[in-house]
This record gives C-alpha cells, structure tokens and sequence, in this order.
C-alpha cells in the first residue's frame, strides 16, 4: 500500500510551455508549504517588477531593505507584501525562508550571503488541486537550485526546462504564434 505523496515543499515548479493561463504562463514556482490534505503555496520568482522595495513603499526607504528587489509573488493576496528569499550552503542546500516579518527581513537584509526579497501576492491551490495539475503535465516539477541565482524572467524558465525537461526545449523556444514566422 503506497503512502502519501512526498512533500513537494522546497522544490520548483516550472510551467509547462502549453500552459496558457495568463498568471502562470513561462513561471518558476518555489513551493513553501505544500500538502495533500491542506493545499499549496508558493512564490512566482521569475516576475520581477523591475524595482526595488524603497522605489514602491517610501515607509522602507530609510531602512535595510530600501534595495530588496520586489516580485510579482502571485494572483492571490495581492493587497500583501511577504518576505521570502534563500542561502545556499556550501553543500549545495538551500535554506529558505518565508513569511518572515519586517524586523526578522531586516536583519536577514544585513547578511550578504542571503538573497532576500519582497513578493506581492502569492500562488495557492487548494487541497489536491496542484497533484491534479501535475498529473495533467501542467508543472514540471524541479528541484531548487543556484540556478535560480544566475538567470531571471523568462530565461529562469527555459533554462530550468532545459536542464530538466530538454524534450520541451522546442515548445519553450517556440514564438508565441508560430503562424508570424
């Protein structure tokens, strides 16, 4: 008797290149919390707003985290702000943080070696909506890596497809309408 799926908690979820659904379409999904029974959460990170903290919210721009960059983390919630962000170790490992509050941000702000930023909104689904997804190949599901350090937008998506699913590689390279050729 099989028991209940792993947790995919800590891994990306990169969109399928046929997902068309305009809030998902070519992201990178860093899943914090994820359960069969409760649901799933997670960040966009490859939809920068192409600003900084301080640029968007004045009351941050005298503190330690005027320079964190701000996200598009998702369409739910987008009336909030979260702090998430990651270290890797030098094994490779990754530890993650999210959710944090203002003062523990700015003290994570201080440590270099922590990419910290800002996320507006999130993305959620509830209990068996994501196993569902996955089992109609809407996600492919990769494990977090420094990758996700060297590449942004949508560069971070087709090199993620490259690295783990290089079959899409034409369908992610593809122009969005093959027809104007």
């Amino acid at each position: 008797m099989a028991g209940p799926p792993p947790s995919l908690a800590g891994q990306l979820l990169v969109s399928h290149p046929q997902l068309q659904d305009d809030n998902f379409r070519e992201t990178v999904i860093l899943l914090h919390a994820h359960s069969v029974a409760e649901g799933t959460i997670g960040v966009v990170l490859n939809r920068p707003f192409g600003r900084v903290l301080g640029q968007m919210q004045p009351d941050f721009s005298e503190t330690s985290l005027a320079d964190i960059p701000l996200f598009q983390g998702g369409p739910v919630a987008l009336d909030r702000l979260a702090f998430g962000g990651w270290n890797f170790t030098a094994t490779g490992q990754a530890e993650i943080r999210y959710g944090m509050g203002q003062e523990e941000a700015m003290e994570l702000a201080k440590d270099a070696r922590f990419k910290l930023f800002a996320f507006i909104g999130y993305a959620g689904w509830s209990p068996g909506q994501l196993e569902n997804e996955c089992r109609m190949n809407a996600w492919v599901v990769c494990p977090f890596s420094a990758t996700t350090n060297e590449y942004e937008g949508v560069e971070l998506w087709k090199k993620l497809l490259e690295l783990h699913r290089p079959d899409l590689r034409v369908e992610a390279d593809s122009p969005e309408n093959p027809g104007l050729n």
